[in-house]
């Protein structure tokens, strides 16, 4: 798992969401679980864990433009791609790094299962965005496609490279590093953002979404 430094401003507006979370063992990661609240708190079944206020991302708000310029495997027709475009649909984004371990051995693979799952879903779309923060030689734009073949990947991959005084989707959702997942509800506001995403329970609560029913 990559981490930011620190000095990401706080969360204003917390918000409880429906989609659980996806805690990965720390041999995996090599790192230790967050002690700050992990978004979407209320649907983690984990012995013994406990909370605080989050302090990444915008759960609750309208979720803003990506501004991503360079894609590969986009839609007939469409040189960019933005959450605009995918109005009155649920999107589900995961951002990545090329060199982080964590977002190969778990969050792609969940990715990998949603879309087999749901990718043919009129109301429903996947975007991956490499949103490099640190070792820019590695995460370059042209890494997209062999990370896509490697998962078998048809979905549109994006990159976008944080960079000081200029947009970048690390930015403007407030993200807390990589994997990071934000998912997008019809209405175009963040329903869940989070570096862990439960397979069983976004599978659950991706099923109420496009049936129509209400999250617990």
């Amino acid at each position: 798992m990559r981490f930011l430094p620190s000095v990401i401003l706080c969360l204003a507006l917390p918000v409880s969401s429906g989609f659980g979370q996806d805690l990965l063992e720390t041999d995996v990661l090599g790192e230790d679980i967050p002690s700050q609240e992990i978004p979407g708190q209320n649907y983690l079944e984990i012995d013994g864990l406990t909370s605080t206020e989050p302090s990444k991302g915008i759960q609750g708000v309208k979720a803003p433009p990506l501004g991503v310029k360079n894609w590969i495997q986009l839609p007939e027709g469409k040189e960019i791609i933005d959450v605009s475009d995918y109005q009155g649909k649920t999107v589900v984004m995961l951002l990545f790094q090329s060199t982080c371990e964590a977002c190969h051995k778990r969050a792609f693979p969940t990715l990998k299962m949603l879309v087999e799952k749901f990718g043919g879903r009129e109301k429903l779309a996947f975007l991956a965005i490499q949103t490099p923060f640190e070792d820019f030689s590695d995460n370059t734009e042209s890494k997209l496609q062999p990370t896509a073949d490697e998962f078998g990947l048809t979905i549109p991959f994006g990159h976008l490279a944080k960079t000081p005084g200029f947009h970048s989707v690390n930015a403007a959702y407030n993200t807390g590093g990589t994997p990071w997942w934000i998912i997008v509800n019809p209405d175009g506001i963040v329903e869940y953002n989070g570096f862990y995403l439960n397979p069983d329970i976004a599978v659950e609560n991706l099923e109420k979404i496009l049936a129509g029913e209400p999250l617990e």
